[in-house]
């Protein structure tokens, strides 16, 4: 008969982990052994598995040295747009932002934060953010 999970109490279908949950050592299933600290027991055949970081990777693309946005950043976006054949609208709705965003955008009355920096640049093919000391 299989071991069961500690935890959920469904049998354990492959290796039985040891984990560290609230103060407490549970030996538990795979899917329950996220929720606590992996431990290594006497005669335990195995070192607990590793940590992984489900962080996403930090994107240092822009973080190397201090960036800042173009000064003709409205003409850049609007000519790539017009380019591309698009109007404000239908770049818009490409980006999951409001026609209005994009007009103001173009004529200069909002400047973009990082996240729609990087938004646009990506759809758009272009690139707003230059190196602060290359701005002239």
């Amino acid at each position: 008969m299989a071991e069961r999970c500690e935890v959920c109490g469904n049998p354990v279908r492959g290796p039985v982990n040891t984990i560290q949950l609230d103060g407490g050592i549970f030996r538990v299933c795979p899917t329950c052994s996220r929720l606590g600290k992996p431990v290594k027991m006497p005669g335990d055949p195995r070192p607990p598995p590793p940590i992984i970081s489900r962080s996403p990777p930090i994107n240092t693309q822009y973080e190397e040295q201090k960036m800042e946005l173009r000064r003709d950043f409205n003409t850049l976006i609007k000519s790539a747009r017009e380019k591309m054949g698009l109007s404000q609208e239908e770049l818009g709705r490409k980006i999951n932002e409001k026609p209005s965003l994009i007009k103001h955008l173009e004529t200069g009355t909002l400047k973009p934060n990082d996240v729609l920096t990087r938004k646009v640049e990506r759809f758009l093919k272009i690139q707003l953010l230059i190196p602060e000391e290359a701005e002239e």
